[in-house]
């Protein structure tokens, strides 16, 4: 029985014990495979990393390789196309310069075709010229006062005027005639917009006799600062133009004469007040900024289109051609100013106020040749157009007439005074003598 245990019990620890070695040299060997797995993924990814790097190292050598053979092919290709076009440009330059030694080589052929040319041109150009002749001929206006005549060469003379007579070096004799069809031309496209003498109908807060007080007072403040005939003619149809178009207060309509004045004076005057000086003209009633507010205001509504020939200008040349001594000339130039008081200074032509102001100097010294100042070529371009006759200006000449005659009476004492002194002749004592 001992024996049988002994013997059960060492067999039972012998198998225990090798199943324990079996167990532990399945764990060693696990151990170890797993190992040299390890080693083996270790060393295959080197050699992959290994092998990539060669590869780019290598498809980057091929590239410089691949690049380096397309620069070359495409400089052969390059060079392979420059010397094919010198080649053709080479040809060309040498048939044109075969081709222009043959031109140049003159034939019979070719000097006759030339000669012939030349005839042909020779012979339209003269039948152009015989064309253009004959049409000026045909489009000239032949007037019954010869008053306008057309040169060959496109040149406008007109004959309103003979002034042989006069010395003055400071006229131009030449331009005179053209000078005054100028004006007439311009008188007659006229300005927009225009005035409208019947404008004080629609105003609400001024009339007539406000009106007179403000261009009294303009006439005076001109004659103070010394400004020219030009500036105070332009300022009132400045004014006379914007009351026709729009409306005023009667706050404002003093500002308004202030800026008609400063701008008919950055147009004529070379020593330009500055915008505070007009101020203070009016006691300091206004301030800067509503000063440049009426002038922007203006010159939008009249679209800055403010120049016209005015009377003066055709006086001018009227009192050269009657031959008027400076007494004369004073003496229209008062009749013009005065008569910017009324209203209807507006309702006549510039042309025609200038012919009657002359037609009553001559007629109040009893000149004799007076009935040429209504002659219709002095203010119509056309005399056909029946418009325009003797009876404009002598109706013109009488509403000069009542105002200057009536002048004494009122308080617009402006122009009588300015031409009432030696240096205008004492003209306005004159007048109110006779």
């Amino acid at each position: 029985m001992i024996n049988s245990t002994c013997h059960n019990s060492y067999y039972n620890h012998s198998k225990s014990n090798r199943y324990s070695n079996k167990s532990e040299d399945k764990v060693k060997y696990k151990t170890k495979e797993a190992e040299r797995v390890k080693e083996f993924q270790y060393q295959d990814h080197k050699t992959i990393v290994n092998t990539k790097k060669n590869d780019s190292n290598r498809i980057k050598v091929d590239k410089k390789e691949i690049y380096e053979n397309k620069e070359n092919k495409t400089m052969e290709n390059i060079e392979k196309k420059d010397s094919k076009i010198r080649k053709e440009i080479k040809i060309k330059k040498d048939k044109k310069d075969k081709i222009s030694i043959i031109e140049r080589k003159p034939t019979k052929e070719n000097i006759e075709k030339k000669e012939n040319k030349n005839n042909q041109k020779n012979v339209e150009n003269k039948e152009k010229t015989i064309k253009s002749k004959e049409e000026k001929k045909n489009n000239k206006k032949e007037d019954n006062n010869n008053d306008i005549v057309d040169d060959d060469e496109n040149e406008v003379k007109v004959k309103y005027f003979d002034i042989s007579n006069i010395n003055n070096v400071q006229i131009p004799k030449e331009y005179i005639n053209v000078i005054y069809y100028n004006l007439l031309t311009e008188e007659e496209k006229g300005i927009k917009p225009m005035p409208d003498y019947t404008y004080m109908s629609r105003q609400n807060e001024i009339n007539d006799k406000m009106r007179s007080i403000l261009v009294d007072w303009i006439i005076d403040v001109h004659f103070k600062f010394g400004f020219t005939d030009e500036t105070l003619f332009m300022t009132i149809s400045i004014i006379d133009r914007y009351l026709s178009i729009s409306q005023i207060t009667r706050t404002n309509f003093q500002l308004l004469g202030i800026t008609a004045l400063m701008i008919a004076c950055k147009h004529e005057e070379i020593d330009l007040p500055k915008i505070d000086d007009f101020i203070y003209i009016t006691d300091n009633a206004y301030v800067k900024d509503e000063v440049i507010k009426m002038e922007e205001d203006v010159l939008s509504k009249l679209n800055f289109a403010f120049l016209y020939p005015s009377p003066i200008k055709f006086f001018e040349y009227l009192s050269l051609h009657f031959n008027f001594e400076k007494k004369h000339h004073m003496m229209g130039k008062y009749l013009m100013e005065s008569f910017l008081l009324d209203v209807k200074n507006a309702k006549y032509k510039p042309s025609i106020i200038s012919c009657a102001c002359a037609y009553i100097v001559m007629k109040f010294f009893k000149m004799p040749n007076y009935h040429d100042s209504y002659n219709k070529k002095f203010y119509v371009l056309d005399e056909t157009v029946e418009k325009y006759s003797e009876h404009n200006i002598k109706e013109c000449a009488k509403d000069i007439c009542l105002l200057v005659d009536n002048i004494n009476k009122t308080n617009y004492q402006a122009c009588s005074k300015k031409y009432s002194k030696p240096e205008q002749e004492k003209v306005s004592i004159i007048i109110m003598n006779n």
